[in-house]
């Protein structure tokens, strides 16, 4: 039985990381559809790369170990972090983009952010009433990622947005205007 538990785990751990890229990539491709701009949707989706990849420094921090139930924490937070990077991008693009469009988002957004934000946490604190000790760590987990999804949305985003605009390459009108901006390709 030990050495069956044993490869089980194995195969769960690395089973992670394909489904966390699967996740990723799917999202990437998902939002290129949606804004019509792969290079809009890689920027909408770099806050959630960077909540996902303190996972493990929080679950280092915490003492959680990969499990069956923690193995999942990576692709909850991709389906998660992105809705609130889509909603500070989408606005953004419907304000038309720039400094202007930028900050009426971060400030307009931001309260429906915390709002959902405050909502999943409460959906998700009804979990420690599972009687399995082993949700417990999952859920703290979560609740501590979910609100650094929240933050990264609100702060690493709008601040990629306004790096771009300074630069002059501007978050919206696809590679071919990045290109055009740095000066690769004419007209």
């Amino acid at each position: 039985v030990a050495a069956t538990a044993i490869e089980v785990n194995e195969l769960i751990v690395d089973s992670q990381w394909p489904s966390l890229g699967f996740a990723i990539i799917l999202t990437l491709i998902t939002l290129a559809v949606v804004f019509k701009d792969i290079q809009y949707s890689f920027w909408t989706t770099a806050p959630v790369i960077a909540t996902v990849s303190l996972q493990w420094l929080v679950m280092w921090q915490m003492n959680v170990t990969l499990s069956l139930v923690t193995v999942m924490i990576g692709s909850i937070l991709v389906g998660v972090g992105v809705d609130f990077s889509i909603h500070i991008s989408n606005r953004i693009k419907e304000l038309g983009g720039g400094i202007n469009a930028i900050k009426s988002a971060a400030i307009g957004t931001g309260m429906s952010l915390f709002e959902a934000a405050v909502v999943t946490s409460l959906g998700m604190v009804t979990a420690y009433q599972i009687p399995i000790p082993e949700i417990r760590p999952f859920v703290t987990v979560i609740l501590i990622l979910l609100w650094v999804a929240a933050a990264s949305a609100l702060i690493l985003l709008p601040a990629i947005f306004v790096t771009l605009e300074k630069m002059g390459i501007g978050s919206q009108g696809g590679s071919s205007m990045m290109a055009r901006k740095l000066g690769l390709i004419m007209n």
